[in-house]
Order: structure tokens, then C-alpha cells, then sequence
């Protein structure tokens, strides 16, 4: 009978076994955007958009009234090929946005064939299900622009109005003895607080509107990257 034992080495056991947390993925708590180019990207988004909706539905009713020609045939595939590097062109600027990797080589799909023609590559990269995803991607980035632009504006300029406020009332008042403030907040419920008081409460109020839209920025980027399916975990895109 053999009574040896046999150890491992030291080390080998480090060298088998591989946590698995050694893959790292991007956690969501630090891949928040800043508010600064979120805000950016909200304000240009609203005319690239309409950019993007123009194109899709002026190219989409050319190629069908073209269509018994022979140019609307692959003026259509190249419509589709442009809405999908367009829905490309926004899941990167999204992801770039809030430091997300981009899918490895190995999720990405190369449709190109040797020795095929340019109809030919087309009708190979051309998906339909693909296809229908990017019409609903454009027209759903197209309304949600105009929603997110306004909601932006809204909140950023409640919260710079309020900061700035005593620094305009002494601007009008010290210029055009136009006192902004006579039918404020604080005489329509008759609190007698001094100017100073005032100015005070309203640059709080204006800090806290800010926090707001911090946070509501931060949400509006949120569900503008799931609209485009991009996925925190590099497993997971679409």
C-alpha cells in the first residue's frame, strides 16, 4: 500500500484556479455620465435627429416610388445601410458617453463576401428584422429628442434662474429701477423676510432645482441607452 501523499506546488493552485472576478465587467455606479456632455448631447441631438428622420423617410419614399426602375432596388438597400450606421453611429456616441466598452471583435459580424458585387453585399447585409429595429430606433430617437431637449432646457434653466436671480434684480434695478422681485413668492404669501433673506432662499432653491436636474439628466441618459439597447455587460448587445 502506498502511503506517499502527494502536495501541490506552491503556487499551482493560484495558476489553476482563476476567480471570476478576474473578468471584469463596467458596474453601473461608475459609468455615469457627466452632466455637462449629457447635456451637450441632448441639446445637438435635436436637430441631428431631424437630420436622421428626414434622410430615413425621404430615402425610404424614394426607393418605393423608384422601385419599378431599376435605381430603387439599391437605392433602397442603401438607404437601409445608412439607418443602420446610423443606429451604430448612436449606440457608440451612447456608449462613449457613459464609458461603456464596445462589443469585442468577436460580437462584431462582417457581412462582406470575396469577389461579390455591390448589390450583392447589400442584399447580404440587409436584415429584415434588423431593418424594421432601426425604423423604430430612428422614429422613437426622433420624438424622444424633442421630449429630452425640453425637459432639459427646463430644468437647467430653472435651476440658472434661480441662482442668477438676485443678480439680475440688481441689474434691472440698477439700471431700469425695474424691481422683478415686487410680485415675488414671499409677497403673495406676505412673509416679510429682507431682500437679503431672499436672495439667500432663492440661491438654495436654485442649488437644490440643479440636484434635481442632475438627477434627471442622469435618468434621461439612462433610458435613452436602453432605447438603444446598449447593454452594460458586453454579453448582452443587441
Amino acid at each position: 500500500m502506498n502511503n506517499k501523499v502527494y502536495t501541490m506546488p506552491i503556487g499551482a493552485q493560484e495558476s489553476v484556479q482563476i476567480p471570476a472576478s478576474s473578468q471584469s465587467k463596467p458596474r453601473k455606479g461608475g459609468t455615469n455620465p457627466k452632466v455637462f456632455r449629457s447635456f451637450m448631447y441632448f441639446l445637438i441631438s435635436l436637430p441631428v435627429t431631424i437630420v436622421y428622420f428626414v434622410f430615413m423617410v425621404t430615402g425610404l419614399a424614394l426607393s418605393i416610388g423608384l422601385t419599378p426602375v431599376f435605381i430603387g432596388i439599391p437605392l433602397f438597400f442603401a438607404v437601409a445601410k445608412g439607418m443602420d450606421y446610423i443606429v451604430k453611429f448612436e449606440q457608440e456616441l451612447v456608449r462613449s458617453l457613459l464609458d461603456i466598452p464596445g462589443p469585442s471583435e468577436e460580437h462584431r459580424s462582417n457581412m462582406q463576401v470575396e469577389g461579390a458585387g455591390f448589390l450583392q453585399r447589400m442584399k447580404l447585409g440587409f436584415h429584415v428584422g434588423k431593418f424594421a429595429r432601426n425604423i423604430m430606433l430612428i422614429m422613437a430617437r426622433f420624438v424622444s429628442s424633442i421630449v429630452f431637449f425640453s425637459i432639459t432646457i427646463t430644468v437647467v434653466a430653472a435651476a440658472l434662474g434661480l441662482i442668477t436671480l438676485p443678480v439680475l434684480h440688481q441689474i434691472f434695478l440698477q439700471t431700469m429701477d425695474l424691481n422683478i422681485l415686487e410680485n415675488s413668492v414671499f409677497a403673495l404669501f406676505q412673509i416679510d423676510w429682507t431682500l437679503s433673506q431672499q436672495y439667500i432662499s432663492y440661491v438654495v432653491a436654485g442649488f437644490v432645482v440643479a440636484l434635481i436636474a442632475n438627477w434627471v439628466i442622469r435618468k434621461l441618459m439612462d433610458i435613452q441607452r436602453r432605447m438603444l439597447f446598449v447593454s452594460y455587460d458586453e454579453g448582452q448587445q443587441y
